[in-house]
């Protein structure tokens, strides 16, 4: 079999698999809306809550997306040949990120009051006699929120449309100067990256309490929003793909190994930044720091962050290190890669909710509707990307090695 005839077996294997995944989007997304709006007529407090990590997750995966890609152009990789197409699939939904931004801004700012104005926020008049918040107000204010977090994505929105422009070139033919194009600009990017989502989840995160600070929360949730990514692209790539034939037995064993010791890093990094976190936080012993974590070991909230560190890291470090022969099985690895993107959710919802709410079991129609409802959206879109392109890239010097020992392997 040529490289041609593999490239399109593996773009149409993949068909029916999307034509499911479009179908079951929209039910998420019909079910998530039911589900928000009787979380908002209910209590619209905590529906904002809700869309905020659910919000947080689906834009986190796109956004990790493209610090994959940029990582994938930096250093090559057979994993890329297997995820590339689907992470520039995920960088298109930046703008679409960008619009369902808009809940929290509209209608009246009421997102932005009801997630940043209540105890103490500082969206609130109170502020202006807080005199921590008066030396902040220069940061933390209603234009510059808005206005920042428009430049955030209109940065990740040309860098992601630029790589992909240059990348467009090496589907064409060989092209030297594309790509030296995307060696440089994807290692200026990933700096550029650190610093954006830096900012970004300053303004997004931290500032739901604005008294409470952490020196290590950008590197934490640049790890984080790769860790969605990566699990998410796995969970892709098995239910699409993953039980067929031609990719069990046509791609080698190693990229799915790479991949799968790639997701264990970011477990791993995940946990270090997290633990760095608290360790930092404990041993600072502040009166404006260590309030955060209170709320996190109370009122039941201890339990899930003792759940946190059981379900999303211990367990899954120790199935990838113990079980090498799963991370060959790209189904196997997609279902362990579905548990880890759940996690994450439980994380984000961690995040949030407990400055709120009284109680872990203080449960919202929403919790559940939002992430449906957004994850309904960006699916439809994701696999509407997908399928604009072929799946492999035959002339990229960075997979072209790979795919040539894939047309061996297979033929």
């Amino acid at each position: 079999m040529d490289r041609a005839d593999l490239q399109t077996q593996i773009t149409e294997l993949i068909g029916p698999g999307l034509t499911r995944l479009k179908s079951t989007a929209v039910v998420m997304g019909l079910v998530g809306a039911v589900l928000t709006a009787i979380g908002f007529f209910t209590k619209t407090q905590d529906a904002f809550q809700s869309y905020l990590f659910a919000y947080l997750f689906w834009a986190g995966a796109s956004i990790g997306s493209l610090g994959l890609l940029m990582l994938h152009h930096t250093v090559g990789g057979g994993w890329g040949w297997v995820l590339r197409r689907f992470l520039e699939a995920a960088t298109k939904l930046l703008f679409p990120m960008l619009v369902l931004f808009i809940p929290i801004l509209l209608p009246g700012f009421l997102g932005i009051k009801t997630l940043y104005w209540a105890d103490g926020g500082w969206a609130n008049a109170a502020a202006a006699a807080d005199p921590i918040l008066i030396q902040k107000a220069g940061w933390l204010n209603l234009p510059g929120f808005i206005v920042r977090t428009v430049i955030y994505f209109a940065i990740w929105i040309i860098y992601a449309g630029f790589l992909r422009k240059k990348a467009a070139l090496l589907d064409q033919g060989h092209d030297p100067r594309a790509f030296d194009a995307l060696n440089r600009w994807a290692a200026f990017g990933l700096v550029v990256m650190v610093v954006t989502v830096t900012f970004a989840v300053v303004d997004w995160v931290m500032s739901l309490t604005p008294h409470w600070l952490s020196s290590i929360i950008g590197l934490l949730y640049c790890a984080a929003f790769c860790l969605t990514s990566i699990s998410l692209m796995l969970t892709l790539v098995g239910r699409l793909g993953g039980g067929t034939q031609l990719v069990q037995d046509g791609v080698p064993n190693k990229f799915f190994r790479d991949l799968g010791n790639f997701m264990l890093a970011m477990v791993m990094l995940w946990a270090y930044m997290t633990f760095s976190q608290y360790l930092i936080i404990y041993s600072g012993n502040l009166a404006e720091e260590v309030p955060w974590y209170l709320d996190r070991a109370k009122n039941g909230w201890g339990i899930l962050s003792l759940g946190l560190i059981i379900v999303h890291f211990a367990l899954p470090f120790a199935i990838l290190i113990v079980s090498s022969g799963l991370k060959k099985s790209p189904r196997a690895l997609g279902n362990l890669a579905m548990f880890i993107a759940l996690m994450r959710f439980l994380d984000l919802f961690w995040w949030v909710v407990p400055h709120f709410r009284n109680s872990l079991f203080d449960f919202n129609a929403a919790d559940l509707g939002a992430p449906l409802l957004i994850g309904g959206i960006w699916l439809s879109l994701w696999a509407a990307a997908v399928e604009r392109k072929p799946l492999v890239s035959a002339y990229d010097p960075r997979i072209e090695a790979n795919l040539h020992e894939v047309v061996s392997h297979h033929g």
